[in-house]
């Protein structure tokens, strides 16, 4: 006996999976879950839900730490995961601390745990003689809108910006010499100082992002490279803040960064000089950079 999985229906499957209370069955009869006690002897109508058991949460909140770039709330949830208590509650009692991370947990979750479910029903589809449903994968879109509704990108603008920024940039670089020995932090920490120093402030441009609110978040700025080509630019500020990262802010600065640059006429967009993270990179090469040297650049004409 087939059915049809509606999103109402998803929700409820998706909310018993958790419940370790009670044991629930798919009638596909009345299109509706019951309790396993009170299935009748219609072998054909009850299905049994897609398992999930402790397991399975462990795994997804491992999955969800080892790609969360966040390092602060990354290391806190590191050191929940190995406790070996409480790990369930104290994970959440964690991402309470860091709201937005805490909302793309349960963005990641949700995309997730539906999956399974869209696995579970396809498995019976075929078992029914029908064709498998198309999956789509809503995360990555889920996580933009994250992005978009809980944060403002706005146009660099020196008064307001500036004493924030070189705050940011200041904790940037301390964060740099921590992550490696005294010498080697000391002297990456400088080379991406001397490049925010290329040119005045005065005559950058970029963006910057904010929470709804008004924390700063993150920025790019970029300044002509040279001054008089108007045609090449290179990036002299980009980071985001700790307990922001992870969320996609560094990729909506950087496609603002591209689409501006592109309605000006400007052709090169250059990285140099700087301490690139090996998930950065992977950001970079998506959107058209190529390694030139030990830096980076995107040719837009070719795009």
């Amino acid at each position: 006996m087939t059915f049809e999985l509606t999103e109402l229906l998803t929700d409820e499957i998706l909310f018993a999976m958790e419940d370790q209370n009670s044991v629930l069955m798919m009638d596909a009869k009345e299109g509706l879950l019951v309790l396993e006690d009170d299935v009748g002897g219609e072998a054909d109508r009850y299905y049994e839900l897609p398992e999930w058991s402790s397991e399975d949460g462990y795994n997804l909140m491992e999955e969800f730490t080892n790609n969360l770039y966040a390092p602060r709330v990354h290391d806190e949830l590191k050191r929940v995961l190995v406790s070996g208590r409480g790990v369930f509650r104290n994970f959440k009692n964690v991402l309470k601390n860091y709201p937005e991370t805490e909302k793309k947990w349960h963005l990641f979750k949700d995309a997730k745990m539906r999956e399974r479910v869209c696995e579970w029903y396809n498995e019976l589809r075929e078992s029914w003689g029908l064709e498998k449903l198309f999956l789509t994968d809503d995360s990555v879109e889920s996580t933009e809108e994250l992005v978009l509704n809980d944060f403002e990108f706005q146009e660099f603008n020196l008064a307001r910006d500036a004493n924030e920024i070189e705050i940011g940039t200041e904790n940037a670089v301390q964060e740099l010499k921590t992550q490696f020995s005294e010498d080697l932090g000391s002297a990456i920490a400088c080379m991406w100082k001397q490049l925010s120093s290329y040119s005045t402030t005065t005559s950058k441009s970029g963006f910057v992002c904010r929470s709804l609110a008004g924390e700063f978040a993150g920025c790019i700025l970029l300044d002509f490279c040279p001054q008089e080509t108007k045609k090449a630019v290179v990036i002299t500020d980009f980071f985001v803040v700790q307990e922001y990262r992870g969320l996609g802010i560094g990729e909506q600065l950087l496609a603002k960064a591209l689409s501006f640059c592109k309605k000006r006429g400007i052709r090169h967009i250059i990285i140099c000089n700087t301490f690139i993270p090996q998930f950065m990179e992977s950001l970079l090469f998506q959107k058209g950079f190529f390694k030139i040297g030990s830096g980076y650049a995107v040719d837009l004409n070719e795009e």
